[in-house]
C-alpha cells in the first residue's frame, strides 16, 4: 500500500511538470513571440541601422498593450522600433523614447536623416556632439548651428565638451553667443563682412572693427577707397584733415579724423596729442586725452576753478587767491561761473579786485578790521567807510564813542543814541553828544522824535543845532582839515549847525572866512532861489532803460522846490526801481565852493539824503538807492561864474541795471 502511494506521487509529479512546460511554451510561443492565434505569424522588427519603419502595421488589441518602461510606447511598438521596451531612453542621451519618437510611430523621427531614428541615435542632428552632451551644455541636438551665427555647434564647442568655448568671457559659450567677441557686432555679420568674429580687432592696428566698420554695415567704412574695409586693412594711411594724424591712429584715439581740432579749443590735435602717440597729453589727468577735451579742469592751485576758466576769466591758475586779498577765488567768483561777481560794478571783476566794493579800502585791509568788503558802507550810516576809518589826529582806527566798535560799523558813531545817517540828515554833528556846544546833548534837544528833532523857536534851525544864548546862524566845523575830498569824512567832517532859511534865499556863516558874494551875485541867486528845482537829462554809459539826471539847487540848500518835470521822474524812478531788485541808484551830491570844504561835503550828503526820503516815500527801495557826497571837489563848470556855480549845486542820480 505505502509503494503504490508513491508510485501515486510521483505520476502527479511529472504531470505539474508537463503542464508547466506546456504552459510556458505557450506564453512564450503566443505572448512573447507573438506566434499563435490569429497573430501566428511571426513579424520581426527593422535592423534599426538600416530601417526606420517598420514592415507591418502593429495590431496590438486593448486587453494586450504592454508597456514595461513606461515611456509611453508599448512593448510591441519598440520591438518594430528597435527601441529597448526595458529602457525609458534607449540611446540614452536624457530624451525618452516616445518624445524621439515623436507624433507617428509609423514615421519616427529622423532629424539628421542618416537612416537612424533619433530614438535610437546618439548624435540627432549629425554635428558631431552627442545628443547627450548638447542637452547638458544647452545647446540644441536638432540643429547643427545653434546660434545661427553661421558655425557649426561642433567648431564653436570645442574640442573639451566639459569646457566649451567662450572667447569674450561673458557667460555665453559660443555655441550660444551671437556675438562671439562682444565687439557689438554679430558673428554672422561678421562672416559675411570677412572680419574675424574672434577678434575685437580683426587687422591688429589698435582700433575696434566696431569703429573701423562703423554705423552701417551694409557700407562699411573704407577711408582709402581701395575696395578693403578699413576693418582688415592693414595699410589705412589716410589723413581726411590734414593734421598729421592718420585716420587709423585718430579713430584709435578717438579723435575726429574729419577735423584737425577735435574738441574745438583752438589748439589743433596734432599739438594736443604730443610727441608720444602711444601716451597723448591729458594735462588734467582726467582720463580724457587732451585732443577730445573741450573743457581742461586741470585745477593747478586746487581752488576748484579749472586752469581754463582762470585764464579766461583772468585770475591767477597757480594762486587760490589771485588778489590777495584774503579771499578765496572760487568764493569770489561766486556760484554761476558764467556771471561772476563784480560787486562795485566798476569792470573789474572781484577775483581780481582788490577794492571789491571801490571804498578806497583794500579788500584784505577791510577784512582784518572788520568791514564789510562788499560794501563801501558797511553800517549804512550815509558815510563811507574809508571816510570813517581813520581818527582825524591819527592813523588810529576811529572809535569816536569809545565803545570798541570803530565808526564804520558803528550806526552811532558818537553813542547818543541818535543814529549817524539821522544826525546827517538833519545837520548835526555824528561825532559830538552835544553838537551846539550848548552844554545840552543833542537826544535831550532833539526831541522824543528824531526824525522830527524839536524846533522850539520856530525860525527854521533845530534846537540842537542852536544855543540857547543867541539864535544867529552859524555852522559848526571840525578844527582839523584835509586836503583830499577822499579823505575821510569824519576827519573833518562840518556839519551845518545852524541854517537861517529865508525863502528868497539862503546864506550860510562858517567858522572861517569867507570872501562875500558880490551884489550881483545875491541878486542872481536870489532868482535862482525862487525857482523850482531845475532838472537836466544827462547820457550816461550805464546799462539801464531810464535815464540819468542832474537835479539844481538853490544856494546852500538842502530842501528844493520840486518841479513838475522833477517830481514826474522821481515817480518814473522809483517805479522802475520796484519793478527788479537789480534795478539800482547812486546818489551823488555835490555843492559851489562857498564855505569850507568839511561844510560842503556835509551839505552834499544833505542834499542826497532829501532826495533819498523823497524817493523812499514813493516806495524805492531803500537797499537799492546808494549815496555819497563829493561836495565841492567835482565841479562841471568853474565857480568863478554865478553861472557855473548854479550848475556845480546839484545831486546826480545815475540808475544802473544789472543784468
Amino acid at each position: 500500500m505505502k509503494k503504490s502511494t508513491n508510485k501515486f506521487y510521483i505520476l502527479l509529479t511529472v504531470i505539474a511538470a508537463s503542464l508547466w512546460f506546456v504552459g510556458s511554451w505557450w506564453h512564450y510561443t503566443c505572448n512573447i513571440k507573438n506566434t499563435c492565434g490569429s497573430n501566428s505569424e511571426e513579424t520581426f522588427a527593422a535592423n534599426p541601422k538600416t530601417e526606420t519603419k517598420p514592415d507591418k502595421k502593429v495590431n496590438i488589441t486593448s486587453n494586450q498593450v504592454i508597456d514595461t518602461d513606461s515611456d509611453g510606447l508599448s512593448d510591441e511598438e519598440e520591438k518594430i522600433l528597435g527601441t529597448d521596451p526595458l529602457l525609458l531612453d534607449t540611446d540614452e542621451d536624457s530624451i525618452p523614447d516616445n518624445e524621439e519618437v515623436g507624433a507617428s510611430v509609423e514615421s519616427p523621427l529622423d532629424t539628421d536623416s542618416d537612416g537612424i531614428i533619433d530614438a535610437l541615435d546618439k548624435d540627432d542632428d549629425n554635428d558631431g556632439i552627442q545628443t547627450s552632451i548638447e542637452e547638458k551644455i544647452g545647446t540644441s541636438s536638432l540643429r547643427q548651428d545653434t546660434d545661427d551665427d553661421g558655425i557649426n555647434d561642433f567648431k564653436e564647442i570645442g574640442k573639451n565638451t566639459k569646457e566649451p568655448i567662450d572667447t569674450d568671457l561673458d557667460g555665453i559659450i559660443n555655441a550660444l553667443d551671437a556675438d562671439d567677441d562682444d565687439d557689438s557686432i554679430s558673428t554672422s555679420n561678421e562672416i559675411l563682412l570677412g572680419t574675424n568674429s574672434l577678434l575685437l580687432d580683426t587687422d591688429g592696428d589698435g582700433i575696434s572693427d566696431a569703429k573701423e566698420i562703423g554705423e552701417n554695415l551694409d557700407q562699411p567704412i573704407d577711408t582709402d577707397k581701395d575696395g578693403i574695409i578699413d576693418a582688415i586693412d592693414t595699410e589705412e594711411e589716410t589723413d581726411q584733415d590734414n593734421d598729421g594724424l592718420s585716420d587709423s591712429l585718430e579713430a584709435k584715439l578717438n579723435t575726429n579724423p574729419k577735423k584737425a581740432d577735435s574738441d574745438d579749443d583752438g589748439i589743433s590735435d596734432s599739438e594736443e596729442i604730443g610727441g608720444n602717440i602711444d601716451a597723448p597729453l591729458d594735462s588734467d589727468l582726467d582720463g580724457i586725452i587732451d585732443a577730445i577735451d573741450a573743457i581742461d579742469d586741470t585745477d593747478s592751485d586746487n581752488d576748484s576753478i579749472s586752469d581754463a576758466i582762470e585764464k579766461k576769466l583772468g585770475s591767477d591758475p597757480e594762486k587760490a587767491d589771485s588778489d590777495n586779498d584774503g579771499i578765496n577765488d572760487n568764493e569770489e567768483i561766486g556760484k554761476n561761473i558764467n556771471e561772476p561777481l563784480d560787486t562795485d560794478s566798476d569792470g573789474i571783476l572781484n577775483v581780481i579786485d582788490k577794492d571789491d566794493d571801490n571804498d578806497k579800502l583794500i579788500t584784505r585791509y577791510e577784512i582784518r578790521i572788520g568791514t564789510n568788503p562788499l560794501s563801501d558802507d558797511t553800517d549804512s550810516d550815509g558815510l563811507k567807510d574809508n571816510d570813517e576809518v581813520r581818527s582825524p589826529d591819527s592813523n588810529d582806527l576811529q572809535d569816536t564813542d569809545a565803545d570798541k566798535l570803530i565808526n564804520p560799523v558803528d550806526p552811532d558813531d558818537d553813542n547818543d543814541g541818535i543814529p549817524t545817517s539821522t544826525e546827517i540828515t538833519h545837520g548835526t554833528n555824528p561825532l559830538k553828544i552835544d553838537s551846539d556846544d550848548d552844554g545840552k546833548p543833542d537826544a535831550e534837544e532833539y526831541g522824543s522824535n528824531i526824525d522830527e528833532p524839536l524846533d522850539s523857536d520856530g525860525n527854521g534851525t533845530i534846537d540842537a543845532l542852536q544855543d540857547d544864548k543867541s539864535d544867529s546862524v552859524k555852522v559848526v566845523v571840525s578844527d582839523d582839515t584835509t586836503d583830499s575830498d577822499t579823505q575821510d569824512m569824519t576827519k573833518g567832517l562840518a556839519t551845518v549847525n545852524d541854517i537861517k532859511k529865508d525863502e528868497a534865499k539862503e546864506k550860510v556863516e562858517t567858522d572861517t572866512t569867507n570872501t562875500n558874494a558880490s551884489k550881483e551875485q545875491k541878486i542872481v541867486e536870489a532868482e535862482v532861489d525862487s525857482k523850482s528845482l531845475n532838472i537836466e537829462y544827462i547820457d550816461s554809459t550805464t546799462k539801464a532803460d531810464i535815464k540819468s539826471a542832474r537835479l539844481y539847487f538853490p544856494f546852500y540848500s538842502a530842501k528844493p522846490k520840486y518841479s513838475e518835470d522833477a517830481i514826474k521822474y522821481f515817480d518814473e524812478i522809483a517805479a522802475w526801481m520796484t519793478k527788479s531788485p537789480e534795478n539800482t541808484i547812486t546818489l551823488t551830491g555835490h555843492t559851489d565852493n562857498i564855505g569850507s570844504e568839511k561844510a560842503n561835503l556835509a551839505l552834499g550828503i544833505k542834499r542826497v539824503m532829501v532826495i533819498r526820503e523823497f524817493l523812499l516815500n514813493k516806495g524805492a527801495p531803500i537797499a537799492q538807492i546808494d549815496i555819497m557826497s563829493r561836495g565841492e571837489s567835482d565841479p562841471i563848470k568853474d565857480n568863478k561864474t554865478e553861472k557855473g556855480r548854479l550848475m556845480n549845486r546839484r545831486v546826480e542820480i545815475v540808475p544802473l541795471q544789472k543784468i
